[in-house]
Formats: C-alpha cells, structure tokens, sequence
C-alpha cells in the first residue's frame, strides 16, 4: 500500500509531478530501455517513491497515457460543446484542439507510437482497454458533429460512425507522417487541406454520375457492419 502524504494536492502534486518527468525520460530513453532507477535520479527522489505512487514501470507509462488523453478528451468536448447549434463552428473547433494537440505532444511522439506497440503487445488489457476507450470518446463526438452535418444538409448521407472512426485513422496518419518529415511542412495546412478534400470529393462530374449511385450507398453503409466485412470490391 502506498504511503501518502500530508494531504491528496500533495499527493497529486508528486504524482504529477513523477509523470512529467517520466515522459522526459521515456522520450530520451525509449520505454524498453528506461528503468525506475532513471526516472527517479531525473526527478531527484529515490526510486522507492516511485513505487509508493506507480506499483510498476508499466502501471506508470500507463498512467503517462492517461494524463495526456484525459486532458485531451476533455479539450475535445469543450470544443464540442461551446458550438453545439453550429456543426462547421463545432468542426474547426475539434480540428484546432486536435492541431494544438498534436503539435504540443510533436517531441513526445516515440511515446504514443510506443504506447500503441506495447499495447498491442503486453498481457496487460488496460493498455489496449485505453486506447479504445479514447476512442470511443472521440468517434462518439465526431459522430455527433456529423449526423448535425447531415441533418443540415452540409454533408452526404453517410454511416456517421464509420466516418468518425475513418477520421480518428486519418487524424492519426496526418500526425506520424508530418513527424517522420520533420515537421517540414504546417501541421494546421495538412489538417485544412484533408479537410477541403472530404469538402470538396475527388471525383470529376462525368466519374460521380457514373458511380454516383454505388458511392452513395457505400456511404451510407459504412465499413462497421459485420455484413460489410466480406462485400466484394
């Protein structure tokens, strides 16, 4: 059981404080390579404080993923909710908080790729748990902001959920290319110019009037459905 200070705002303020370092470490040294022992001269304590707040150096990278997430779930529903009558305002609002996002995290990317990788790979379910916790936050909010857009008649008729898990893939892919380019380019242009590509479509009017009926009914099913799983090309 872990000893506790004097009163939980000091106990928070330590613990905070034991992440903030340890994303500094993990981002130099790499999860697999960093012990306790780093992340506690880092922070000048002993490594036994560590273990009164984090039982193992997973449970702490865990908790590293946790405090950016929350922060990051919580940024995207004020953003949500401060334009709730205006969907394109509600739009540009998610797409600056995930900008923002982005580029305050861009020196801590090996992390989040690393998280995901362990994820995948631990024996531990509360990784992969969290990863699709976060996700099921945000689809359900980028859902949300398209059925508006559909009811107002700004976008197609499309499966709402496929299109906002689409997104959070798109989002993500945006993020790892612009870092592996090193940031050569504007982070806030790549996001505007996904964003006029969705607007706009790619197809010229003689190819929409011909496929316009199958893409239309794509759009509407989706790719979540189980009966979707194995439709021919």
């Amino acid at each position: 059981m872990a000893r506790r200070p004097q009163s939980d705002e000091q106990w928070n303020a330590k613990r905070t404080t034991i992440i903030a370092t340890a994303i500094r470490v993990f981002a130099q040294r790499g999860f697999h390579a960093t012990k306790i022992e780093h992340i506690a001269e880092a922070a000048g304590i002993g490594k036994g404080t560590i273990y009164e707040y984090f039982s193992t150096k997973d449970e702490l990278f865990l908790a590293v993923y946790d405090y950016w997430m929350d922060a990051y779930e919580a940024a995207m529903r004020r953003a949500a909710d401060e334009n709730v009558n205006d969907p394109l305002a509600t739009a540009d609002a998610l797409i600056e908080t995930a900008i923002a996002f982005y580029e305050e995290h861009a020196e801590y990317a090996p992390i989040l790729l690393e998280f995901w990788a362990h994820a995948l790979r631990s024996d531990d379910p509360h990784f992969i748990e969290r990863i699709q916790q976060m996700k099921k936050t945000l689809g359900a909010i980028g859902a949300g902001v398209t059925q508006q857009l559909v009811k107002k008649r700004a976008f197609s008729p499309v499966d709402v959920e496929s299109f906002a898990q689409l997104e959070l893939g798109i989002s993500d892919g945006i993020f790892l290319h612009w870092v592996l380019d090193r940031q050569r380019y504007s982070l806030r242009d790549a996001y505007r110019f996904r964003q006029a590509v969705i607007g706009a479509g790619l197809m010229r009017p003689m190819l929409r009037k011909l496929l316009g009926a199958k893409v239309s009914k794509r759009l509407k099913t989706g790719f979540l459905s189980p009966n979707n799983t194995k439709r021919s090309a």
